[in-house]
């Protein structure tokens, strides 16, 4: 009874709405990537460019086919396989720990945030879970039960294994991680058939194997994920208790109170020296992948995210709740339904759970882009839309046979912000539409789109996605006062009169060249610092936030390759630099091409600290240098993943 209301709100939570938000970028990415007529196409162009092995791939391309592309067919499978996972779980604990163990164990799992979303999500995590309790659920009936179906037992465990393999590589090592601990239990009735389960894993993998090394070799997703902190550990865990301090405070009592309750029934006996060795496989299982992530993360490429920890999670739950026995019913009731109240009050109430947005949104995204460019006119519209492939931000406006005009430019192209300079100066159009998901947005571009278009028409902000409709002034007094930027800071130089908050070396002064009026500053190889501003922190920001942007124009007859450089800190102290490569900017010799860079105030900076901007030539370039603009404003403050709700 408790078992099958434990798995009937396990599938009330993942069925909730599951298909009521927006495909998230790395679903859209696989979906992408299932265009194919052939099969080998699909191996070739979509799983070997990826990160990860191929199931599901071919799971999405076969059911796809078949079932279409809405988001309730497409995530189907992955919240069955949540749902099985807590199954699997609470089977795996009983035989382990006992009926009540596997009662909380399973219960907490059906719960919690972290494997709900992860549960919703068209992405390997679910299925990796899932083989991974397989497997251990497999390795648990071949060494612990009894002699019966041998063969049997050594098949399934060979092919959960596999399966784990071919799903996701940190559930690759924890299979292997599993395999190598069943080397502790063999026994003389097990030993060969252990192994030949391993013979029957590595078979059916063979094929994989040329993909496995090209994508290993690829290098993970470290260009844009950073390396784990010395917290990472303690930060996933609070993670996995919906971040929540009611959530923790009530799963430590209720255990302690465990301990305390039970630790009386701490036998040496056969049964308890075995129990204590679960437990021992429980915390080793648990610690020993995200040990391994850290270490490739920190040391190799990092690799190390919340959601690649999924497939060991269950085992923290395990042996946390593993000192429970079978007796004090009514104790272990009162616990199991105190836990159970938290934990859904948490996760629905508390951190609102079916309300919040966890990744870049794209439908909402795509659905304000058509009704913008209706009321404003798609001829009175300048479209551009940022992020990592232009298929992801097609994808519904094709499933709404919408014909949408837009540009597209990767986040993540060294080129962007040059490009969007370009692209905003030569802009026409009274009205231009910004949006951009889930992928690297410079500070820059809003900065450069507000130069030219101050009006915010339009703004729709979601976690890690926004989209603006920025306009021009159109002299009507009350819209223009939406366009004006309140100043904290501005200063030009065309080095026509004195600049006296700009430093420079005076005797530079041309008039050779120039970009406006008669006169620019002529860099020499010897000018390592070309042109500097120096301020505190409290004079060039407000309420310690906020950007600083900084632009001139450049006129080179050689290879460019100076730096725009902001450095922050005590003169004796710590300080934060930061720097913004030029070359890409310069795309022709012999004309005025303009520079562009914005620096954001780092969280550690000190009202009273130094602030130095100057543009660098560690190169050693000579070139000139005019029409210098530094400027702060109130409005320059982005913060892209503050919380946001469904709409």
């Amino acid at each position: 009874m408790v078992f099958a209301s434990i798995i009937c709100i396990a599938s009330v939570l993942r069925l909730w709405n599951y298909w009521d938000w927006s495909f998230t970028h790395d679903e859209l990415s696989a979906i992408a990537r299932l265009q194919y007529d052939s099969f080998s196409k699909l191996i070739t162009e979509g799983v070997r460019p990826d990160g990860h092995p191929a199931f599901v791939q071919i799971l999405l391309y076969f059911w796809t086919t078949i079932f279409g592309l809405s988001e309730a067919t497409v995530r189907l499978p992955f919240v069955i396989a949540g749902v099985g996972s807590v199954s699997l779980l609470y089977l795996i604990a009983k035989k382990w720990f006992g009926y009540t163990t596997a009662c909380f164990s399973a219960f907490t799992l059906a719960l919690l945030d972290f494997p709900i979303l992860y549960s919703q999500l068209a992405r390997p995590y679910s299925f990796g879970l899932f083989f991974s309790l397989l497997a251990v659920w497999c390795w648990t009936n071949l060494l612990f039960g009894t002699g019966k179906h041998i063969q049997r037992k050594t098949v399934f465990y060979g092919i959960a294994t596999v399966l784990c393999m071919l799903t996701h590589y940190f559930a690759f090592f924890f299979a292997m991680l599993t395999a190598l601990t069943g080397l502790f239990f063999l026994k003389k009735e097990t030993w060969k058939p252990y192994l030949f389960s391993g013979v029957v894993a590595i078979i059916i993998f063979l094929p994989h194997i040329s993909i496995s090394l090209h994508q290993l070799g690829i290098g993970g997703i470290g260009g844009w994920l950073a390396k784990p902190g010395k917290d990472f550990l303690w930060k996933y865990i609070l993670y996995g208790f919906n971040d929540s301090s009611l959530a923790v405070l009530t799963v430590t009592v209720i255990v302690l109170l465990s301990v305390l309750t039970y630790h009386l029934d701490i036998v040496f006996s056969p049964e308890g020296i075995l129990r204590a060795k679960f437990q021992v496989i429980c915390l080793a299982w648990f610690i020993l992948p995200f040990l391994a992530g850290y270490y490739y993360s920190v040391h190799v490429n990092p690799v190390l995210q919340y959601s690649t920890l999924l497939f060991s999670f269950p085992f923290l739950l395990l042996f946390l709740f593993s000192f429970f026995r079978e007796r004090k019913h009514k104790f272990n009731i009162v616990s199991l339904a105190s836990l159970g109240t938290v934990l859904l009050f948490s996760s629905i109430v508390e951190q609102r759970f079916y309300k919040q947005e966890y990744f870049g949104v794209f439908k909402e995204i795509n659905k304000a882009v058509t009704e913008l460019q209706e009321k404003y006119g798609k001829e009175n519209t300048t479209t551009v839309l940022n992020t990592s492939q232009r298929e992801i931000f097609d994808f519904y406006f094709k499933q709404n046979n919408e014909a949408v005009s837009f540009d597209f430019y990767a986040g993540d192209d060294s080129l962007f912000i040059a490009d969007m300079l370009k692209k905003v100066d030569e802009c026409k159009t009274p009205y231009f539409l910004y949006g951009w998901s889930n992928f690297r947005s410079p500070f820059e571009i809003p900065e450069i789109i507000k130069r030219k278009y101050p009006c915010i028409v339009y703004d729709e902000k979601h976690f890690n996605a926004q989209l603006t409709l920025f306009g021009k002034p159109s002299g009507h007094p009350d819209r223009d006062t939406l366009c004006r930027r309140d100043t904290i800071f501005y200063t030009n130089t065309g080095f026509e009169h004195k600049a006296p908050l700009l430093s420079f070396d005076t005797t530079g002064i041309d008039t050779t060249q120039a970009h406006s009026g008669k006169h620019s500053l002529r860099i020499k190889a010897k000018n390592k610092y070309c042109i500097t501003y120096r301020t505190t922190v409290k004079q060039l920001f407000t309420d310690n936030s906020g950007c600083v942007s900084m632009s001139a124009w450049i006129y080179t007859l050689e290879k460019f390759d100076a730096q725009l450089v902001m450095d922050i800190g005590q003169p004796t102290g710590k300080r934060d630099w930061q720097a913004r490569l030029l070359p890409k900017f310069i795309k022709a010799q012999g004309q005025w091409q303009q520079i562009f860079a914005t620096f954001e105030l780092p969280a550690s900076a000190y009202p009273d600290d130094e602030v130095k901007i100057h543009l660098w030539n560690p190169g050693k370039n000579s070139f000139f240098l005019d029409d210098v603009t530094v400027s702060s404003f109130a409005d320059s403050k982005y913060d892209y993943y503050t919380p946001s709700f469904r709409k």
